[in-house]
């Protein structure tokens, strides 16, 4: 390639030779000039040409186009091969990128846990069936913290990106508590989220329970020591006294003896299946209930009204079914107004054999109505501890219905009463078992 030489230069020696030639002499220079000047243009064009192809070829290379394809010299064609060289490594990494990216993908969507994986760019790349659903995900290509709802949970991505290190948080979406683990795989950054609301509110209710339990059993319990030292003092100085102390002894020892034989039937209904079930017909067994709590109501001039069929088959555990309906019954009596029925209605809906208990009691606030169902909660605490409630039976109703595969529900208006409502799949048999 030939070398150009500065324009100072050019100027100087165009001047000199003018100055020192004779006229013929200067045409002939004055042509030289010009046909030098216009092959050094035309060599510049050519050499702008071929940079301006190199370029576009080069630019090819991110639309996956061949590589450089290079002519002229041996530099030139050097050149080309570098260059081409290049274009081999980024294809071939390219290529290893695609083929690594569904099989991401496909890991994401195989994880049991919800999944978010985002690229380089902090945008989500994949996200499996559980994340969608836990984050509301319906599109991926979104930021970080479009896509995870938290800006907890996108610190914590950033941080990861930053460091390429793993990070665990904790945070709230919404009303559910996640733990995320953030993981840098590459240049795409790896979100596993874990709903801890169930098991957090499992650890709540447990521990509220050995609260509320310590709570209702050291009630009695002392009551019982205290009465137990009154009677060793009164012996010998009011023996005629130890009747009534006797008595109240007898009362408090029956209610531990209540509390205890409900934590555990408690206990035994919170286990997800029947151990076993036999057919059970639901007529006597509010016959036997209505019996059993004749007199109690006689006493506050309660009327009890059962409407039912001639049978109702069910299949479950015959004494677990008297506890739903011992306590159902029992509740609309005690909290009743004297003087006031309880109705009970036995009927058939679709698959399903329907209990309705109702009261002309006192009724249930409305805001306490979603909570009338847990363990150890009262709506009126005076009154339940003076007529020996626990607290625990409509959790034990509940949890002995869920178990049956049935439903219940609770309508009420404060000072009109209440109605309980259980539903319980019919039996396919319509014998009871022997």
């Amino acid at each position: 390639m030939s070398r150009l030489l500065p324009a100072a230069t050019v100027t100087s020696a165009v001047v000199a030779a003018i100055v020192g030639a004779s006229s013929g002499a200067t045409v002939g220079i004055l042509t030289a000039i010009v046909v030098g000047a216009a092959a050094a243009a035309l060599l510049r064009w050519f050499e702008g040409r071929r940079v301006a192809r190199l370029t576009a070829q080069v630019d090819a290379w991110g639309r996956g186009d061949s590589g450089v394809v290079m002519t002229g010299g041996a530099r030139w064609r050097e050149l080309g091969a570098a260059l081409n060289r290049v274009a081999a490594v980024y294809d071939e990494q390219r290529r290893q990128l695609a083929e690594e990216r569904p099989w991401r993908h496909d890991l994401v969507d195989a994880l049991a846990s919800p999944a978010v994986l985002f690229d380089a760019d902090g945008q989500a790349a994949a996200a499996n069936a559980h994340a969608r659903d836990l984050l509301g995900v319906t599109s991926i290509g979104t930021g970080i913290i479009e896509t995870l709802g938290s800006a907890r949970l996108a610190d914590a991505v950033e941080r990861a990106r930053r460091e390429g290190a793993h990070v665990a948080v904790d945070a709230e979406l919404g009303d559910r508590q996640v733990t995320a683990s953030i993981a840098v795989v590459g240049r795409e950054t790896l979100v596993i989220l874990t709903d801890r609301t169930r098991e957090r509110r499992i650890e709540e209710v447990r521990r509220n329970f050995v609260v509320n339990a310590s709570h209702e059993l050291k009630t009695p319990a002392m009551a019982i020591q205290t009465l137990s030292e009154a009677l060793e003092i009164l012996a010998a100085r009011e023996p005629a006294r130890i009747p009534e102390l006797v008595a109240r002894l007898n009362e408090e020892a029956d209610r531990l003896v209540h509390l205890v034989h409900d934590l555990l039937d408690l206990r035994r209904l919170e286990e997800a299946t029947l151990v076993s079930a036999t057919t059970v017909d639901l007529v006597p067994l509010i016959g036997r209930v209505v019996a059993d709590l004749d007199q109690t109501a006689r006493d506050r001039q309660i009327r009890i009204d059962v409407d039912a069929v001639e049978t109702a088959f069910v299949r479950g555990d015959h004494d677990d079914l008297v506890l739903v309906l011992r306590n159902l019954v029992a509740n609309a009596v005690q909290y009743n107004r004297d003087g006031g029925i309880v109705t009970i209605e036995l009927s058939r809906e679709a698959g399903d054999w329907r209990v309705d208990v109702a009261d002309t009691g006192i009724g249930i606030p409305q805001h306490d109505l979603p909570r009338i169902f847990e363990r150890f909660y009262r709506v009126d605490v005076a009154r339940s501890r003076k007529t020996g409630g626990t607290g625990l039976g409509l959790s034990i109703v509940r949890h002995a219905v869920e178990r049956h595969g049935g439903r219940i529900h609770v309508e009420s208006l404060l000072g009109e009463g209440s109605r309980f409502t259980v539903r319980l799949p019919a039996a396919a048999d319509q014998a009871p078992s022997t």
